[in-house]
Formats: C-alpha cells, structure tokens, sequence
C-alpha cells in the first residue's frame, strides 16, 4: 500500500521503523542468566552434535523447508509483476501467507497430541510440492491468494514439530547448541538461497523455480518419514 500510494521512498522509510521499533522493544525483555557451568565440564564443539543419530537427517528436512519458504517470498512478488499486480495485490498475497502461519501454529497443539512428527512433516512437504507444481498456472491475485493460504498452513505447521523432534534427540543440556546449529542452517540458506534462486531464475524463468523446489521437497518426505526413528542395532 505504501508502495501503490507513496512511493518506494515512503516504503523504505516506513520500513525502517520497524527495526527500530524491535530494538526498543527488544531492551525491556528480561534478560536470563545461563545456570553455572559444573567445574570438570571439558569444553565440547557444536559439531559432535551432528553424530547424533537423525539429526543430520533432521536438519536437511528443515533446510528443504526453509529453502521453500525463501522460493515462495523470493518469486511472489516476480509472478505477480509479470501477472500486472499491484504492490498492494502482492503484499496481499504474502500477506495471507504469514496470516496462515500463524493461525496454524494455534492449532498444532490439537493434532500434535494425535499425530506424530514424521507424519505433520510428510503431509507438509507433500502439500507443499503440490502447491508448488500448480503455482505458476496461477493468473487471479485471489486464486493465488488461497494457494499462500495452504502453503502457509503447510510450511507453518512443520516449524514446532522439528524444534520438537530436535528437542527430543539432542542431550537435555545441549538443547542450545542444537538450536543454534538449526538456525544457522535456517540463516544460512537465506543468504545463499536467494542467490541461487536469482541465477537459476534468469537461466530457466521464474515459474521454474518453483517447479525445482517443489520436487525436491516431495522427493525429501522420504527422508521425514524416518524422522523420530531410533536407529536400528
């Protein structure tokens, strides 16, 4: 909306307000103190975590889906330039998105308590290769609209499930570092997947991107439906 009826100027102003307004808000949270450090604790690197059995496989799911969720906000707004959108249609569109993960997420304490984690992560990557396939056959701002709406419903859903199933396989007292490892993964294809994204873009067109990303998340619920497994001895 800023956009359509200030300009880019205004847009980038407004924007800059938020970090502000976060950093404000950010100094009045409590601050915890980390428990002392027993004394015969011998120092540990991050990366032993990674032999601990499934997590690998665990953040390479998590990587598949963070990567999905880059290609959704990453193309959007280029098919809808190429649709004739206005910003306010494609912020519309991202819009009903972020609403969905949310709503979802107040949800998943209701179907956590009946399925398991490898099931919510399999049903949500092959929901969102399907959303995936179709997306760019899509030319209404609305139909497009409801395909965010059940992406978003996918993709939201699977976040607490991997901090759950991370949560349930990493040592009590290395929640921390596994949590870390998460996000710097997370991180990491956010600064690298865009990049990726534009090259294979400009080489193939936009609307195979998500053709790519789509398959390779169907093909990598293969992998979720171990997630949880103890390994077999």
């Amino acid at each position: 909306v800023l956009i359509d009826h200030g300009g880019y100027r205004v847009a980038f102003a407004g924007l800059m307000l938020l970090p502000l307004l976060a950093l404000w808000w950010a100094r009045r949270v409590p601050v915890e103190v980390p428990p002392p450090r027993a004394a015969d604790a011998s120092p540990r690197s991050a990366w032993t975590l990674l032999r601990t059995p499934g997590l690998r496989r665990l953040l390479l799911v998590n990587w598949m889906l963070s990567a999905s969720w880059d290609v959704h906000s990453f193309v959007v707004p280029i098919l809808g330039h190429e649709r004739g959108f206005s910003a306010s249609a494609i912020g519309l569109v991202l819009g009903v998105f972020a609403v969905a993960v949310a709503l979802v997420r107040l949800l998943v304490p209701v179907f956590a308590r009946r399925l398991r984690e490898a099931q919510v992560l399999v049903g949500a990557m092959c929901c969102t290769g399907a959303v995936f396939a179709v997306y760019p056959f899509v030319h209404s701002a609305w139909t497009m609209g409801a395909f965010a709406a059940a992406l978003g419903l996918a993709l939201g859903s699977v976040q607490p499930m991997i901090m759950t199933a991370l949560h349930q396989m990493t040592p009590h007292e290395r929640h921390g570092e596994a949590i870390a490892l998460r996000s710097m993964t997370n991180n990491f294809s956010s600064a690298v997947m865009p990049l990726a994204f534009g090259l294979a873009g400009a080489a193939l067109g936009a609307a195979s991107l998500f053709w790519i990303m789509g398959a390779a998340v169907a093909a990598g619920s293969v992998l979720a439906r171990r997630v949880g497994q103890r390994p077999r001895t």
